[in-house]
């Protein structure tokens, strides 16, 4: 939790220096862009519960996306990209050890100086004691596993043909040192201590346990278990020695390198003790193939902003999470985050694309992964340049793959359907509207021996809920184990590993995230009801009042997908002023700190823009409380510079600094947004058609019934922006 600190407001005339800025186009059309995808899942060594899905699947989307989808002049020759991967169209042969060793050193081989490279690895990831002592902080190897992996004998050979994370830094520092920038995202994981309470029959976490990996017989077994058990028991579990997050390869250096030495960014799934799951994407789609919610994250806010920094595509992908209630696991990210992508230039990034009529049928080659779904509306424009108010007519998306749409024109905005042979030549399609889905979508709790009365209760107190009217939240329940953003269990504290041995033993009702996790470790416990069986109405109003401020929560997280500020409009930046410490620390978006009672928040935000702009900072706890910290109007040029917050001991977990950016039209009241503010879940054993941003944000009070919409325009609507900033707090050492 948190308590409230002083604050200022500073009104000046800070203007933006004039730097200059670095010929990026032409040398992004003048490099040359190579990219390595590896995808594994079929492990023959393993059990076949270990084998996976989704890592052909990523990386057909990604070989798809470098082809058709890079903003120009960025180019991926197709014979400059090497898949290896079985069963996807293009693969150049199986991702064994030596296959993925000889690619690497083939890029190291013939990349030039300022040559970009992609590296994407998707697959099992997994940790063993490492084979040289004192090598890691912690004792324990990362390992990637390739397809032809065996089985682990002893501390000196490790996990035959596992690709140890010393190993990719060696071929990664071969290819940099050519001159040539590298990009790795990490789809794996390497290890879990979350308790998983229920089970999620559409997500499959990319990792394998140890006791999986071991060969030889009993004997040897319990001895290698043994030796894994003592080394991670005398870890510092995924934190270095400053408390922060330590990222799975250490791939980074820590010192002074070689100004010719090329850059290098690091993207990785979850932090060393975290899962990341696949799944079926996008959610709520029928039939959807399973990916790596990682891999389909990034390309997903890459697709919607090609021309962004690393950094601010960390900060999306976070951003995304936390819009989908998934409080796990942590991304990290590291390296040259300011760079753009792929070298690119800083350009304002359209969500339009050329419209193909063919065939008497229109596609645009855009689909879900840049958010379009059925019924989505776009804007027919003359040429890529025409402002929205010269659409001649729209489209709407009658059925969406990743990367392509099916378009039919329609009525909309007063504006008669055209005939396909009446859209221009040359015609481009532009989104007209941003809708975004509250609707929260529940996985009912599953049967639990010895407490099938309470289970059959809640279902009976959902079914109602489900159907009332003016309940202040819309949600759609689905079955036990489904793509959900929230799980209900029922289940005694005392059966939870873990669990203090003073809990209680009597039944209750659990409100869990998206991967079904429990986690009491850090002070932390998710929020939880008392289930009396002979009081049913008590069940129905304490559920009903804990929804509420759920959907409120996650309402307000899921409006990020509909911000249509600028970094340069207005900047938005948090500062940590720890306990023990003099000075500000920065609070990056694209990292997640941890911090603890005492730890104060701080933060500047200035209005570059020449429009009036109001400010609301809020703070969502983990029990779902929300916190309205401040609302300010900043005129052209302001800055606000404020004391916020100090932590304090009443909760623990992953927690949000949102920012709220609304655009004033003159003469207009101030944006104040206290009306959202609400008191948290108790996790104790006692006891359609908004025309504008604000809008927008009033509808998450009410609850629409499916989607609130806002509607795009050139410069004449106000503009609005959701800043999420996550963190986790945790009890001081």
């Amino acid at each position: 939790m948190i308590k409230l600190t002083r604050r200022t407001l500073l009104v000046g005339t800070s203007a933006l220096m004039a730097l200059g800025t670095v010929p990026l186009r032409a040398l992004a059309a003048s490099r040359t862009y190579h990219a390595l995808l590896v995808a594994c899942t079929e492990y023959p060594a393993l059990p076949q519960r270990n084998w996976l899905i989704g890592p052909k699947n990523d990386a057909g989307l990604v070989h798809e996306y470098l082809l058709k989808n890079v903003p120009d002049p960025v180019r991926f020759a197709p014979e400059n990209i090497t898949l290896l991967a079985k069963d996807v169209p293009g693969a150049k042969g199986l991702p064994t050890h030596a296959a993925i060793k000889a690619a690497l050193a083939d890029l190291a081989e013939k990349v030039q100086r300022d040559d970009f490279v992609y590296l994407h690895l998707s697959g099992h990831g997994a940790q063993q004691p490492a084979r040289v002592k004192g090598d890691e902080t912690d004792g324990l190897d990362e390992i990637f596993l390739p397809v032809d992996i065996d089985k682990w004998i002893n501390r000196d050979a490790g996990v035959p043909n596992a690709l140890v994370d010393n190993e990719i830094g060696d071929a990664l520092d071969a290819i940099r040192d050519k001159g040539a920038f590298v990009w790795a995202v990490f789809d794996c994981c390497h290890s879990g201590t979350a308790t998983r309470a229920v089970e999620v029959d559409d997500e499959l976490e990319r990792k394998v346990e140890f006791a999986d990996l071991v060969g030889g017989d009993k004997a040897a077994r319990a001895a290698a278990l043994k030796t894994y058990e003592d080394t991670v028991a005398s870890a510092s579990r995924g934190l270095d020695e400053n408390g922060a997050r330590r990222p799975a390869f250490n791939l980074t250096p820590t010192g002074g390198e070689p100004i010719a030495k090329g850059k290098l960014v690091a993207f990785y799934a979850a932090q060393t003790v975290e899962t990341t799951p696949e799944m079926p994407l996008p959610k709520g789609t029928a039939d959807a193939p399973r990916f790596g919610l990682f891999t389909f994250t990034i390309l997903s806010k890459l697709a919607e902003n090609p021309n962004i920094t690393y950094r601010q595509l960390g900060q999306a992908v976070l951003q995304q999470y936390s819009a989908d209630s998934r409080t796990r696991p942590t991304p990290l990210f590291e390296g040259e985050l300011d760079a753009r992508v792929f070298g690119t230039d800083k350009t304002d990034a359209v969500m339009q694309w050329p419209v193909a009529v063919k065939d008497g049928e229109a596609t645009i080659g855009a689909g879900l992964l840049h958010r379009l779904t059925p019924g989505s509306k776009l804007a027919i424009l003359p040429s890529a340049l025409s402002s929205l108010s010269d659409a001649v007519g729209y489209l709407e998306v009658q059925s969406a793959k990743n990367l392509e749409s099916r378009v039919k024109p329609v009525e909309f905005d007063k504006k008669p359907p055209l005939k396909l042979a009446d859209i221009p030549a040359n015609a481009y399609a532009r989104v007209a509207e941003i809708a975004v889905d509250y609707k929260l979508t529940i996985a009912r709790p599953s049967a639990t021996r010895g407490l099938e009365k309470e289970t059959a209760l809640v279902n009976s107190v959902l079914d109602e809920l489900a159907t009332a009217k003016e309940t202040g939240f819309n949600i759609e329940l689905v079955d036990p184990g489904k793509s959900a953003e929230l799980r209900f269990a029922v289940m005694r504290e005392n059966a939870i590993a873990g669990s203090a041995k003073d809990v209680t033993d009597k039944p209750a009702l659990w409100f869990l995230p998206a991967s079904g996790d429990v986690t009491l470790k850090d002070g932390s416990k998710p929020p939880l009801i008392m289930i009396h069986p002979d009081d049913r109405q008590k069940l129905v109003d304490a559920t009903a009042r804990n929804l509420r401020t759920i959907f409120r929560a996650t309402g307000l997280s899921r409006l990020a997908a509909a911000s249509d500020y600028k970094p340069e409009d207005v900047d938005v930046q948090f500062q940590v002023k720890r306990r023990d410490k003099d000075g500000l620390e920065p609070l990056q978006a694209s990292v997640v700190p941890r911090v603890s009672p005492g730890d104060e928040v701080h933060v500047l935000a200035r209005n570059s823009s020449d429009q009036l702009v109001d400010i609301n900072v809020l703070y969502v706890g983990s029990d779902y409380s929300i916190t309205h910290i401040v609302a300010e109007r900043l005129a052209p040029q302001a800055t606000l510079e404020e004391g916020l917050l100090a932590f304090t001991d009443t909760s623990f977990g992953m927690e949000r600094m949102i920012a709220v950016l609304t655009e004033a039209p003159p003469e207009s009241e101030k944006e104040d947004l206290s009306f959202l503010a609400q008191d948290g879940v108790a996790s104790m054993t006692r006891g359609l058609g908004a025309a504008s941003f604000s809008d927008m944000l009033a509808d998450i009070g009410m609850a629409p019934p499916t989607r609130s919409v806002m509607r795009l325009a050139d410069k004449s609507g106000p503009k609005g922006a959701v800043m999420i900033f996550p963190m986790e707090t945790v009890p001081r050492a």
